[in-house]
């Protein structure tokens, strides 16, 4: 008996010993849709051999991811208004924003028919529990039935083809409708635009991971094969260091969650 114990401390201790330096990135953005998360996964972790003893692990689950973390072993990536209510909880501070098409920052907007009232099915490819939380700040969403989708995109043409009466997207991609689908995009309307807010962020624990470290791993990406097949993943072109400007947004969003 007394040598299986000392046999079970022996294991215990070689089990942490081996990633007592294993470092976590924790990935959870519920409205940044993730065609496979085996795929990221593995590209991620082939990504940050070159930089350490680094795991990568990605979330659908904002419960568990949120179980996950604690005040001084995590680095994280998640969307800045999930950040803006947990930072404090966690002991967070973001150091990095994602970029697209040569912005940190991106809206939200209710996109319809022309001259119809805000009722009825609404399609989106954000989660039902985000998508109503979010479009509550805009407009009364008592009389609107959520559709789920998969893309943007398809929200889009669920309008179009009188699936759905409005769609859920960002403004990003209904640009994109204005080139692919002209058509379409002029028969449609903004209804409501959500306040500019950030794009998707990464944080960490000042006392866990040093700014240098977060910069060598992630704001160098694009300079690689394998960096840039992960952005692709992502959507994103970019990684980089917050500038004032996002950090007085990021402020402005806590403040808003304060006041909620």
């Amino acid at each position: 008996m007394v040598k299986l114990r000392y046999l079970l401390l022996f294991i215990v201790s070689v089990f942490y010993s081996a990633f007592a330096d294993e470092k976590r990135i924790y990935y959870y953005v519920a409205e940044k849709h993730i065609d496979n998360y085996k795929t990221l996964k593995v590209s991620f972790d082939g990504y940050l051999k070159e930089f350490g003893n680094y795991k990568f692990q990605a979330f659908n689950d904002k419960a568990m991811f949120e179980r996950f973390l604690s005040q001084d072993n995590s680095i994280v990536i998640l969307s800045s208004g999930h950040y803006a209510k947990i930072a404090k909880r966690y002991d967070l501070q973001a150091k990095l924003v994602a970029w697209k098409k040569e912005k940190n920052t991106c809206t939200k907007v209710l996109i319809g028919k022309k001259d119809q009232d805000v009722k009825g099915m609404i399609a989106t490819a954000y989660p039902k529990e985000f998508a109503d939380h979010s479009l509550s700040k805009l407009v009364n969403t008592k009389n609107l039935n959520f559709l789920k989708v998969p893309k943007d995109i398809d929200a889009l043409m669920s309008v179009g083809f009188g699936m759905s009466r409005f769609a859920y997207v960002s403004k990003d991609s209904f640009e994109l409708l204005k080139k692919i689908n002209g058509f379409l995009a002029d028969s449609l309307a903004v209804y409501k635009q959500s306040l500019p807010y950030l794009r998707m962020l990464v944080a960490s624990n000042d006392k866990y991971c040093s700014d240098k470290e977060l910069r060598e791993i992630f704001t160098n990406m694009n300079q690689t094969e394998k960096g840039k097949k992960i952005l692709k993943l992502f959507r994103i072109d970019d990684i980089a260091a917050l500038d004032r400007n996002g950090l007085d947004i990021l402020k402005k969003m806590k403040e808003g969650i304060n006041d909620e």
